[in-house]
């Protein structure tokens, strides 16, 4: 059986990192390319492979976002990945998200969010989230920048038994439902290598603010764009989370390769 590698094609209105993790609560904001109080962003792929029946793969994401005068904006976000195997879908994930946040112009600054996401392959029926950050920037260069985060947010969850592999493991309630706060630190970091290569890393650190508070989220991220030509970049992407406090049992580590190109209009 041979690995399928996703080519990812994105159509963006704008220059803009390509980001598919639905734990992401923060992206890279170029400043110096806004002019306007709105911003809009589109990415959009699609394959399509046949075996026994034709494999369906497409994702979208919509991103609009409105500046204030005072270097905050707020950003609303939707992004959808679906896989279909004839009329049987494998995979159905995504989120919805809301933020509001410094334009990356302060040294410190304050950030807040509200997000609804699922993953019907992992069994999340649902995930929402409602949390703020307080934000630190180190430094901002031109080749280099630094920031971190740390904050507090609520989490409400429910999750069924589809990702679980063991049917022993079986509960008899189909579905499984918990809330309470976790403690957020985060860092942040951007390297421009030369003129042709970008990397970008995201590292989230999540803890349940209870009796298990040292069964760790991590979540990591590693973007590297490679431009091809003035509007186009080669993209690869890597994302990993570690979680050990899941409601059902399922793996505890979850990870996402991507190869891509995107193209800036």
């Amino acid at each position: 059986m041979f690995s399928k590698l996703k080519i990812i094609i994105a159509f963006t209105l704008f220059s803009s990192p390509l980001f598919s993790q639905i734990l992401n609560v923060d992206r890279i904001t170029q400043t110096d390319s806004i002019t306007s109080k709105w911003a809009g962003f589109t990415d959009v792929s699609f394959s399509s492979d046949k075996l026994k029946n034709n494999v369906l793969d497409g994702s979208t994401k919509f991103e609009l976002n409105h500046f204030f005068e005072n270097n905050y904006f707020i950003v609303g976000t939707i992004s959808n990945d679906i896989t279909l195997n004839g009329k049987e879908v494998i995979q159905n994930e995504g989120f919805i998200q809301i933020r509001y946040r410094d334009m990356d112009t302060r040294e410190w600054s304050t950030e807040a969010f509200v997000q609804y996401q699922w993953n019907g392959a992992l069994g999340m029926e649902y995930r929402e989230v409602l949390g703020s950050n307080i934000r630190k920037r180190f430094f901002e260069k031109k080749k280099v920048d630094l920031y971190a985060g740390l904050g507090v947010f609520y989490e409400l969850e429910q999750w069924n038994w589809n990702g679980v592999e063991n049917s022993e493991l079986y509960s008899e309630t189909p579905t499984n439902s918990r809330s309470f706060f976790r403690l957020n630190h985060y860092w942040k970091m951007a390297y421009k290598i030369n003129d042709n290569v970008d990397v970008s890393t995201l590292s989230y650190f999540q803890f349940p603010l209870n009796q298990d508070f040292a069964n760790l989220r991590w979540f990591f991220e590693l973007n590297t764009y490679i431009k091809m030509t003035k509007n186009t970049n080669f993209v690869i992407h890597w994302d990993h989370t570690y979680d050990n406090y899941r409601i059902v049992p399922i793996s505890n580590y979850y990870y996402t390769l991507n190869f891509g190109i995107q193209l800036k209009w």
